[in-house]
């Protein structure tokens, strides 16, 4: 499922996303304190803005493993209804602090187990059966 970003604050949308983020395996080495600027934020944002697919996409900025990747499709702009490696319960912190008051906000359909979630039952589904 996807929801349609169309109109949000891309610039506080990475600021957020950062903010929601953690550091992951070799992401330790470069993880800094303290959160993005606004300026280091446009500088993301300005890496994307000539490509036809993406509006943006974060892998890994400063350790910090973000895996947000906003999806254009002619006007408009969609994320995944998951985000990898965060929680559904972080997907809906970061849409509420970018959501304007002018959209209705999406509703979000609360997993138990999302696309991180490895506890033994959501390990067990991904193994490969040789």
């Amino acid at each position: 499922m996807e929801i349609d970003v169309t109109g949000i604050d891309l610039i506080k949308f990475i600021r957020e996303v950062y903010k929601l983020s953690i550091p992951a395996g070799l992401g330790w080495i470069h993880f800094t304190e303290g959160e993005l600027t606004d300026e280091e934020a446009k500088e993301i944002l300005d890496i994307w803005k000539n490509n036809k697919q993406f509006a943006l996409y974060m892998d890994y900025i400063k350790g910090r493993a973000c895996k947000m990747t906003i999806f254009k499709n002619k006007d408009k702009l969609y994320i995944r209804s998951s985000w990898f490696d965060h929680t559904d319960i972080q997907l809906k912190k970061l849409l509420k602090a970018v959501w304007p008051e002018d959209k209705p906000f999406p509703e979000l359909k609360a997993e138990e187990h999302g696309i991180s979630c490895n506890c033994v039952h959501c390990q067990s589904k991904r193994e490969t059966k040789s």
